[in-house]
């Protein structure tokens, strides 16, 4: 009595198989057509439209199965399936703007599509390779993914969970043909393995595009992010992200009692090279400077721009003559190396203020910038061209 009972509860779960078909392949076509209307071809969501359509005509052709010939409804009906595959591998580079490696996306839809032709009249082994190929695009994008995550982002979790779900139905497929069952799984037959199987297919679509778009909305985020703490003339970080950072060097070189330099840099008479050579000079001076320092620095080191012709410098574990070594060499470069612009050759140098030191309690970023500051005033009244260190003065002195 109780397998009759279990029997019956498994037929209520039995779904018609070109019914799912035809679901995933409606789904699949409503998807689509949103991206299509709304993706461009930078966010890349133009190929997941095309992966979609693909998706939807290789299950508009499974759906057939029975009623037209098999060279239709299976070959190439699974290669426009690995396509679909092939387009969403393709969007992972394009949405991070990234070659995509051609050879490697579509080398499994040719394959596929070559095999199927040749194994047609084999069912084994044509479904044993149709599923194989698959599998190996699946983990292809659960790679990819992993490789093209965004920092903090997530898509790339619902990406792989969409491509290993897929390949769990993929396996239910291999275990019933492996073990004599692949009339079971031929597409015009319904049974509750073939059901489990194909249905996977509908959260596959969605889980993958879903996971898709997400990854092209967070690199969008990652790129205003960037924008808004970045300077968009010397690709610096901006005033903004170089006090951010300033406070946090501030804070760690306190908590580990390390010595910390912070250094002020001026372009001199920045204002004569803009009125005797134009603006765009002097923006070419600027990035060239910028450059020019961004080069020598540590990894360890910041650099920023703080404003006009103002740099901020960070050195983390610098001790006072390491400092004034360091920014002497930086000097001598800026001041060997000009800016070439418009067939005319820019002469420039810089005045620096330093503060070094190991942060107290009462330091803070306004205090030690204060004190650079005026260091820097110091070199400036010094004739420029030089370096100035902070000396052990309290901060009530410089007002």
């Amino acid at each position: 009595m109780h397998d009759k009972v279990t029997r019956l509860e498994a037929a209520h779960m039995i779904a018609h198989s070109p019914t799912i078909f035809a679901s995933v392949a409606w789904v699949a076509l409503i998807m689509a057509c949103c991206l299509l209307v709304v993706g461009r071809r930078r966010d890349g969501l133009l190929t997941v439209g095309a992966g979609l359509i693909a998706h939807a005509l290789a299950y508009i052709g499974f759906m057939q199965h029975g009623n037209a010939p098999l060279w239709l409804t299976y070959s190439v009906a699974n290669t426009l399936l690995s396509t679909a595959l092939a387009f969403y591998s393709t969007s992972l580079f394009r949405i991070n703007q990234q070659a995509v490696p051609w050879l490697r996306v579509f080398c499994p839809p040719i394959i596929m599509g070559l095999l199927m032709i040749l194994l047609l009249e084999t069912r084994e082994p044509r479904m044993l390779t149709a599923s194989g190929i698959l599998i190996v695009q699946c983990l292809m994008i659960v790679q990819w993914a992993r490789k093209n995550r965004q920092p903090e982002g997530r898509a790339h979790l619902l990406l792989t969970v969409g491509a290993a779900i897929s390949i769990l139905g993929i396996l239910i497929r291999v275990v019933a043909i492996v073990t004599g069952m692949s009339d079971e799984m031929r597409y015009d037959v319904s049974n509750f393995r073939q059901t489990i199987s194909l249905s996977i297919g509908t959260v596959t679509v969605m889980m993958l595009t879903l996971g898709l778009v997400l990854l092209s909305k967070e690199r969008i985020e990652g790129i205003l992010k960037n924008m808004a703490l970045q300077d968009s003339l010397t690709y610096l970080p901006n005033r903004r992200a170089i006090m951010e950072q300033l406070e946090k060097e501030i804070e760690r070189a306190r908590r580990n009692g390390s010595m910390l330099a912070v250094a002020i840099i001026d372009i001199d008479h920045f204002k004569r090279i803009n009125d005797s050579y134009g603006h765009l000079a002097g923006d070419a001076v600027l990035k060239h400077c910028a450059s020019v320092m961004k080069k020598r620095l540590r990894q360890s080191d910041c650099l920023g721009r703080y404003g006009g012709e103002e740099f901020l410098l960070i050195l983390p574990d610098t001790s006072r003559e390491g400092v004034t070594i360091a920014l002497d060499d930086l000097r001598t470069d800026i001041a060997t190396t000009p800016t070439h612009y418009d067939r005319q050759e820019i002469t420039h140098h810089f005045s620096v203020g330093v503060w070094c030191g190991v942060p107290g309690p009462q330091d803070t970023s306004a205090t030690l910038l204060a004190l650079a500051d005026a260091a820097l005033y110091q070199a400036k009244q010094a004739g420029r061209n030089m370096l100035r260190l902070a000396e052990d003065f309290s901060i009530s002195s410089l007002v």
